[in-house]
């Protein structure tokens, strides 16, 4: 290359250097323009099946440039680079928002049994109605949902976009930490992985589910405490209780984020201003006509109480038999010797509902033994890097939790990118999870997996042993 265009080249950088901002917003509104109109043409937006007419649909793809251009926007911010690296993320995130978006018209079981009957009851009756109906939300998040759900497009469509600029948020949290630790361009690679990789048969796009919010909440609050020039630890604790209030899934991470919370010199009054949090977010639901102590009392309920539907998560609970033949065909042959079976249900006899809740109840109290134990075998691992306790405390956590959907599962496996690109030390036992958490993600429309959820409990046991050293790796047996 000739000396005048290495000149050329370093005053076109320059110049981009001096004028990051508005060449970034430039191209920003350029992306999101050139998405929005591929949408009006064709595009994953081109045929919504429930939109009820072209005013709502092109209504629904503003909103989707919206967000799209807010995530874009947001991304000059976090990110701290050179303008040719901050134009090739944003080139991501426009492919991810693409990618994300195809998936917008399938309705999954999830949505349609427990998400949408909460949002008609709320349609009908108000926060209290949604309240009162058997629902596996806290009232923080049915106000979540009654709010975002108002308006003429179909409620499916909008709390899907959220969720979707949720695990976008997430992935712009976890770059931003990466760029933190001076990873340089495996955080560029980790972003696109993050927009490929975890999907899951893009289960975490289309399901709708409500953890994805409360997940992007504890990124931020993370944020706060830990990836700023200055911690915030205020902010982090009002971050940190929103998002229990909107799922217990941030409930059980609170031994992690203990750990990282003394670190950013979090207090005690900051603990019960996240508290305090929690309680205020139950007040709209108050508000609308449901009874104070029932509102609080929803926190526990969500966060705490046994599924009525435990699927798609390689927890504890995928290993029980349901009571109902029809949910599990694969327990058929083995529970076909009771051959007394309930005409309506097709239930056993000898083994209903009740019983497999009772069965679900003592799991879960001795998941929680187990991980209370966990949580003190790891306090004593001091030699232990941060990331290497964080991974087993977050996978031992959603193996116990009963409450943990895919949509949470899907942290974990963001987690586990950054530590294969990061981490040498673990990569097996993050491969581990992710092969589970993939292969076993049910396909939305038919609930179809290429692995059984039992297996993929079994491989996410076997990668926690292996965080444990309960099955060292080659390298440190070596040693022993």
């Amino acid at each position: 290359m000739s000396e005048r265009c290495k000149r050329a080249l370093r005053a076109l950088e320059g110049f981009a250097q001096r004028r990051r901002l508005p060449l970034g917003a430039l191209l920003a509104l350029l992306l999101a323009g050139a998405l929005a109109l591929h949408n009006v043409s064709g595009g994953p937006l081109g045929n919504l099946n429930d939109i009820g007419g072209w005013n709502n649909r092109l209504l629904f793809i503003v909103m989707a440039a919206a967000v799209h251009l807010g995530l874009l926007l947001s991304s000059m911010c976090l990110f701290r680079v050179s303008p040719a690296r901050t134009a090739l993320r944003m080139g991501l995130l426009t492919a991810g928002m693409y990618i994300l978006l195809l998936p917008i018209n399938q309705k999954t079981y999830a949505f349609t049994q427990w998400t949408l009957p909460a949002i008609r009851a709320m349609e009908a009756g108000g926060l209290a109605a949604g309240l009162q109906a058997s629902t596996p939300f806290s009232a923080p998040a049915l106000t979540l949902l009654y709010a975002i759900t108002r308006g003429p497009v179909y409620p499916m469509y909008t709390v899907k976009l959220l969720c979707i600029g949720c695990m976008l948020a997430l992935s712009m949290l976890l770059v931003r930490a990466a760029d933190r630790r001076g990873l340089g361009l495996r955080a560029d690679a980790l972003l696109a992985l993050c927009m490929i990789l975890p999907q899951g048969f893009m289960n975490a796009a289309c399901s709708a589910l409500m953890e994805l919010p409360a997940l992007a909440l504890l990124a931020v609050s993370l944020t706060l405490l830990l990836d700023c020039g200055k911690p915030h630890a205020l902010g982090g604790a009002l971050c940190y209780g929103a998002a229990c209030a909107l799922s217990g899934v941030c409930l059980y991470a609170l031994p992690v984020y203990i750990c990282i919370a003394r670190r950013g010199g979090m207090k005690a009054r900051d603990g019960a201003a996240a508290l305090a949090v929690m309680l205020i977010a139950c007040l709209p639901a108050a508000a609308g006509g449901a009874p104070l102590g029932e509102t609080a009392l929803s926190l526990l309920r969500a966060n705490l109480g046994t599924p009525t539907y435990a699927a798609g998560a390689p927890n504890m609970m995928s290993l029980i038999p349901r009571a109902q033949m029809e949910e599990i065909p694969q327990y058929a042959s083995a529970l076909r010797h009771l051959s007394a079976l309930d005409a309506q249900t097709n239930a056993q006899k000898y083994y209903t509902q009740q019983h497999a809740e009772i069965v679900m109840r003592g799991i879960t109290l001795a998941g929680l033994a187990l991980y209370v134990g966990l949580c003190a075998l790891l306090s004593r691992a001091k030699d232990k890097p941060a990331l290497h306790r964080a991974m087993a405390l977050a996978l031992g956590a959603l193996i116990v939790c009963p409450n943990a959907t895919s949509a949470a599962w899907l942290a974990l496996d963001l987690l586990c990118l950054y530590a294969v690109l990061s981490a040498p030390g673990l990569r097996l036992p993050a491969c581990l999870v992710l092969f589970a958490t993939m292969a076993s993600g049910a396909y939305p429309m038919t609930e179809e997996v290429m692995l059984p959820m039992a297996w993929a409990f079994i491989l996410c046991l076997l990668a926690l042993c292996v965080l444990l050293d309960v099955m060292p790796t080659k390298k440190e047996a070596s040693h022993v």
